[in-house]
């Protein structure tokens, strides 16, 4: 069995936003000494039952606050808590025990009655396992009373392999805390149902008020009712405006019912569309949170980062999430919803997801998209990004059934980490294209371990997405190239190699007629290949309609594609069941980051293992220290298995530096009389696949295997021991002649 990276949530492990089962926010922090009050309220709600289940007999409230909050040293004791509400108060805690020097500790929570049920227990042993992991912790115990069902059922339920003894009226559990494919598993599905809760009242909501809203067909509050209104939105709309125009004392904005606050609403609201000046968002986002609107959209613009972030806070204390501020708005195209709730109108129905952080970008997008025949499932302006980001919008779509294709335009990364391991689960099921601005070689790594195809513009990434929404995949790397033009064949030919593909030309002549298209068409797909690309330039010999008409009626499971040269419009379009192009090269390309796809589609994703790695002896070897001599070095190295010493052959660099959004990021360096040449760039944690391709450069060169395995050792150094801040190996051979090491401050 490989080596399971541990999960990574989306925000802070120890700190920061939370979903509960039932999608609403909650924040989880570090408990504190000065949370004493905190904790006297918290376990004063609590029943004479629930405080039973968890000390095994009658505590008053003051007993129970000094336990949970007895000090330990970090490395022996750490107490989590979760806080909901406005003002904020503790709702679950958490916390792990160890013995000094030992590797198991005892684990135990305490949930407020009134959040039972909503996953508070589970989140929290999850959290508190990985970071025991990360100090060395190895197992987890726990006792509780064998009536204790639902916290016996958090045990059972968590993934870990869980072994229980009865003795009276307790039951002892025990199991591993190190990560399993199965404990993983369940982590990403649990994270995905709470994910998947709070963004329902986004795509599903109930009823929908719109703060703002205005009868001047200038303002931002008009358009967003009339896209409402006009994109036949199946359910109610609500507009909010206490300066409406009143007739016999009712408010109206045109002919619709209106509120003067999201209070005075009688029917159920679960989405708010904010379109309100600056100065008045808070106050309109707090009267939602109030009135229990479970989801808010802010379009309105100018928040600095930390303005955007308090608004953030605020919605999450009312269990709400927020998209934007600056968001240009959402829509889903679903016939038994049909929501346009912002600045764009309902798209045409399709199979095409889009995320965008630029609003004014979206628009236009969607507008090429509509040209092409490529129509939409569902659309998010992101806008600032202070709350609801990619990452969440991609597991909605991993589950929406009428999503084919999903296209990300991303102007900067939240979390990129977490981004990579949802794009490597999500983009075994469906593609995910992205269109990034920078041209950073990290973002191409991290793109390219993620199976994510990546486009260099927004029309290379419809390029593709015109494939990909055909739902079918070239089987091989065979092209049957039928062309009537050698000159433009020869571009797509060349374009198609580079891309790894192989090509089967068939030149027609410049004089081919309907008829000679049509038999080199059913040749094609008589044959083996994968794919078949069809070339047409208009001589006067062939009319278009002659020459794609057959291509269109036929029936097959090959990826079909074509190039009419000469037409105006769009680069790429559906027709049928065909995607045509414009120009040779831009289906060419197409269709090689098409393959390239299906590759990594089908690669396994293998982190291999190293029984013989010295964990607890690296673990210890780092305690207490801010440097390592080069005595310790050497042991640290040795730990993992890494080869020290000096073969003869190839001197090459190897270097692990953090940075700062992508984590460890492994560089391969060539030195040279103008300085080290970087071979190339990948993230941690490597697969067997990234550390292939990392030494790429190198092959017919050197014996791979050994320098594979290095790279390999190193990435679990790096993933095991978080103190390990930086590394600098030289190699000579596939041994380590020579190391730095920088740890990272406690």
């Amino acid at each position: 069995m490989g080596y399971v990276p541990p999960p990574l949530p989306q925000h802070g492990l120890e700190e920061g936003p939370i979903l509960l089962k039932d999608g609403r926010t909650a924040l989880l922090r570090r408990a504190r000494p000065e949370d004493r009050p905190l904790f006297l309220d918290f376990l004063s709600r609590l029943s004479e039952e629930t405080l039973r289940m968890r000390f095994f007999s009658p505590t008053s409230p003051e007993t129970a606050a000094d336990l949970l909050l007895s000090q330990k040293p970090e490395e022996e004791k750490v107490t989590l808590i979760v806080l909901a509400g406005d003002p904020p108060r503790i709702v679950a805690t958490g916390e792990y025990v160890r013995e000094k020097g030992k590797d198991t500790a005892e684990v135990a929570f305490l949930v407020d009655d009134a959040f039972q049920g909503k996953g508070l227990g589970t989140l929290l042993l999850e959290r508190l396992a990985l970071l025991a992991a990360k100090r060395g912790v190895r197992r987890f115990q726990a006792y509780t009373l064998a009536e204790n069902k639902p916290m016996l059922s958090v045990f059972q339920e968590s993934g870990f392999e869980v072994r229980a003894y009865r003795e009276g009226g307790e039951v002892e559990v025990e199991f591993e805390i190190v990560p399993s494919e199965k404990a993983v598993e369940r982590f990403e599905w649990r994270e995905k149902v709470a994910t998947l809760a709070s963004l329902h009242p986004f795509f599903f909501p109930r009823g929908v008020a719109v703060v703002g809203a205005s009868r001047d067909p200038q303002s931002v509050g008009y358009r967003v009712l009339e896209n409402l209104v006009m994109g036949r939105l199946q359910g109610p709309v609500y507009p909010v405006n206490p300066e409406a125009e009143r007739r016999d004392g009712v408010l109206y904005v045109g002919p619709l019912l209106a509120y003067e606050s999201v209070n005075q609403i009688p029917g159920p609201v679960d989405l708010a569309v904010i379109a309100v000046p600056k100065e008045k968002v808070a106050g309109a986002l707090e009267a939602c949170g109030r009135r229990g609107v479970r989801a808010a959209v802010v379009l309105t613009t100018g928040f600095s980062e930390r303005e955007a972030r308090a608004l953030a806070d605020l919605a999450r204390r009312y269990g709400m999430r927020l998209l934007g501020p600056g968001s240009l708005g959402l829509a889903h195209t679903h016939p038994g919803v049909r929501l346009a709730a912002g600045l764009v109108p309902l798209p045409r129905e399709g199979g095409l997801a889009l995320s965008s952080q630029s609003g004014t970008l979206a628009r236009a997008v969607i507008a090429y998209a509509e040209g092409m025949g490529l129509g939409i499932s569902s659309f998010a302006s992101l806008g600032a990004k202070a709350d609801v980001s990619s990452n969440d919008l991609l597991q909605f779509w991993e589950e929406d059934e009428r999503t084919r294709v999903i296209l990300l335009y991303l102007e900067s990364f939240g979390n990129p980490r977490r981004f990579s391991r949802l794009a490597r689960r999500i983009g075994k099921k469906k593609p995910i294209l992205a269109v990034h601005p920078s041209r950073d070689p990290v973002v191409r790594a991290l793109f390219a371990q993620a199976g994510v195809v990546r486009a260099n513009s927004l029309e290379e990434a419809f390029d593709v997405a015109a494939l990909l929404a055909l739902g079918r995949l070239p089987q091989n790397p065979r092209v049957r190239l039928i062309a009537n033009a050698s000159g433009p064949s020869n571009l797509a030919l060349e374009a198609l190699k580079e891309g790894g593909m192989e090509v089967e030309q068939v030149d027609l002549g410049s004089t081919a007629r309907a008829e000679d298209f049509q038999k080199a068409l059913e040749e094609a797909l008589a044959s083996e290949a994968g794919s078949v690309f069809l070339l047409y330039v208009p001589m006067g010999f062939a009319e278009k309609e002659a020459v794609l008409a057959p291509l269109r009626a036929a029936q097959t499971d090959k990826l079909l594609l074509a190039s009419v040269m000469g037409e105006a419009g769009v680069r790429a379009r559906l027709s049928g069941g065909v995607a045509v192009y414009r120009f040779p090269e831009s289906a060419a390309i197409a269709l090689a980051r098409t393959w390239a796809y299906k590759v990594w589609r089908e690669e396994p994703l293998v982190f291999p293992d190293f029984p013989d790695l010295d964990l607890e002896g690296a673990r210890r070897l780092l305690e207490g220290k801010t440097r390592l001599s080069e005595e310790e070095k050497a042991r640290l190295l040795q730990a993992f298995g890494l080869p020290l010493g000096e073969e003869g052959g190839l001197e090459l660099g190897l270097e692990v530096r953090p940075h700062p959004l992508f984590g460890p990021v492994f560089r391969l360096l060539l030195p040279t009389p103008l300085g080290p040449q970087v071979l190339g760039e990948r993230l941690s944690p490597l697969t067997l696949k990234d550390a292939e391709e990392l030494l790429r450069p190198l092959e017919g060169h050197l014996e791979l295997g050994p320098y594979r395995e290095v790279l390999l050792r190193l990435s679990r150094l790096v993933e095991e021991l978080p103190r390990v801040e930086s590394l600098a190996l030289t190699l000579r051979g596939a041994r380590v002649a020579q190391a730095e090491v920088v740890l990272r401050a406690d």
